[in-house]
């Protein structure tokens, strides 16, 4: 490539697109479509990019079906396609394989990752061209070996400086040149590979199937291409991407076999130095929410016990909760769920977690109540925090807060537009769902939240959960549901049953639903048992 690459920018988000070209615009001329039809017009008419950077869920046509048009096209076929996706479960790689990507890169876009991958695969093209190039002036060379004795000449110096590994074998594949770039890497001198086999350099970790594939290819008369793990005279492995196509006579028979191989070891190497930075960000993300998206419970809140279980889709999620004493008898639960998933979610979460602390605070300040400042309060006075940013984002969270008092047996609750609360009676075995009529906050600037309050009995069980769990999809599509999971607590909440038993025994339920399946959401469930006064 003597100019810059071109990159094709794909995602419905202008800010996504805002986002990628100011990484990439410094090297790279960058063009964008705002769909996947918009793009494929583009293509269609002659604009060609080196590389495609395809966002994954899209309106209309998504990446995977622009993907797959792509490869079914004979002029666009060999365009890389790195897709932009916020999933990292194995079954949206399956896909994205399985249309024809190359790579992915994982929202939230990190700016070194972003430009390593871009990097790496703009190097493999050139990489690939130059290979290609010289492939083909070997091959021609070859085929006119017998008629001149320069050219011979000529193909034997190119062989003997190539940068590159080049082995010739007879149809057999029995060796009868190497170059010294071979003999380099594999610590083998060419008086000892010639009349072995390529075999010399197995190291028995190429999957076989490669070698199936290979020798069925070159066999039919067509060239072959993949890669080998090999190791060299003193054992060091190194991997090595191949290139290898039959030579034919002046008749059209087979004579030989040329095998072109880069060295890739560094290129492997440097992909797994950025995979191991990305599960260290993880990691120490995971850490960072325990302490801004879930508290500790307090000890002895008086006559209640609580036990909570959380499940992050991708090490951190959107889902957050936090316990909170207000007095020798009361506390509250304020859980959450942001619309998305993975860091931008967590971040999200947390805000509305310290605007909570915030609007208690003030809301005491200010003197807006006798005493502490009711649950519709403290949430009237979040939104009016939050609920801007949050449209302008595009963004909403649902959220549910329900205040315990073991001196009146009641709670007060406000629900917005969170999964309802479920109340088990175990004496009776009633289940109520305490839902309300409350939108989220981020869906509209002038909701109004109003609390409602219901009395308890010793023994009653409340259920607060996110979708993650009533939406959980096993191998048929089949939904857990809402209706599942209130029978099960149910049936699980019995006179005497602890909340280990009851919470052991919805994720137990659940998991054999599942029989396997990854969840494709984050899941929090918290129960609260009240106590004899």
């Amino acid at each position: 490539m003597t100019s810059r690459p071109k990159l094709l920018l794909v995602d419905d988000s202008v800010s996504n697109i805002e986002v990628l070209a100011e990484i990439l615009s410094v090297d790279h001329d960058v063009r964008f479509a705002t769909s996947g039809l918009k793009a494929l017009q583009m293509l269609k008419t002659g604009h060609k990019p080196d590389l495609l950077l395809l966002d994954v869920m899209m309106p209309g046509m998504d990446g995977y079906e622009l993907c797959s048009l792509l490869k079914h096209d004979a002029n666009l076929q060999k365009i890389p396609v790195i897709f932009i996706t916020a999933s990292a479960d194995a079954n949206s790689e399956s896909l994205a394989l399985a249309s024809g990507a190359v790579d992915f890169i994982h929202k939230p876009i990190n700016r070194d990752v972003l430009l390593a991958r871009v990097k790496l695969h703009l190097g493999l093209i050139q990489q690939r061209e130059e290979l290609e190039s010289l492939n083909a002036r070997l091959v021609q060379t070859l085929l006119e070996v017998e008629r001149s004795r320069d050219q011979l000449q000529i193909l034997a110096t190119a062989m003997e400086y190539s940068p590159t590994s080049i082995v010739v074998t007879d149809t057999l594949g029995n060796i009868e040149y190497v170059n010294p770039h071979f003999c380099k890497i594999s610590g083998y001198s060419s008086e000892e590979v010639v009349g072995q086999t390529p075999t010399i350099v197995k190291s028995g970790l190429t999957p076989p199937q490669n070698y199936t594939d290979l020798w069925t290819n070159i066999r039919r008369g067509d060239p072959w291409s993949g890669e080998f793990i090999n190791a060299n005279r003193d054992g060091t492995l190194y991997r090595e991407e191949a290139h290898i196509a039959p030579v034919k006579d002046l008749e059209g028979r087979t004579s030989h076999y040329v095998s072109i191989q880069l060295d890739v070891t560094a290129r492997h190497e440097a992909e797994e130095l950025i995979k191991k930075a990305r599960e260290k960000e993880l990691q120490l993300s995971a850490a960072i929410q325990q302490e801004l998206l879930f508290g500790e419970v307090p000890a002895n809140l008086a006559g209640f016990t609580i036990n909570c279980y959380t499940a992050a889709l991708q090490v951190i999620d959107g889902d957050f909760y936090t316990v909170t004493r207000l007095g020798p008898s009361t506390f509250e639960i304020l859980s959450g769920d942001v619309m998305g998933k993975g860091m931008t979610a967590a971040l999200v979460g947390a805000g509305v977690k310290n605007a909570y602390r915030e609007a208690i605070s003030d809301l005491l300040i200010r003197g807006m109540s006798v005493g502490l400042p009711s649950p519709e309060q403290i949430i009237n006075e979040i939104h009016a925090r939050v609920a801007d940013k949050l449209i302008d984002l595009g963004v909403f969270v649902t959220l549910t807060l329900l205040r315990f008092d073991h001196a009146t047996n009641t709670m007060t609750w406000v629900n917005a537009g969170h999964t309802p609360t479920l109340l088990v009676r175990p004496s009776s075995g009633e289940c109520l769902e305490l839902l309300g009529d409350n939108l989220p906050l981020g869906v509209t600037a002038g909701e109004e939240y109003r609390q409602h309050q219901n009395q308890l009995q010793p023994g009653d069980v409340l259920c607060i959960y996110s979708d993650g769990m009533s939406e959980a999809e096993n191998n048929d599509k089949e939904q857990f549901g809402s209706e599942r999971v209130n029978s099960l607590l149910t049936n699980l909440s019995v006179p005497g049953a602890s909340l280990d038993h009851i919470l052991d025994g919805m994720k137990s339920e659940l998991n054999a639903f599942l029989d396997g399946t990854s969840l494709k959401d984050d899941t929090t469930v918290i129960l609260v048992q009240a106590q004899p006064t």
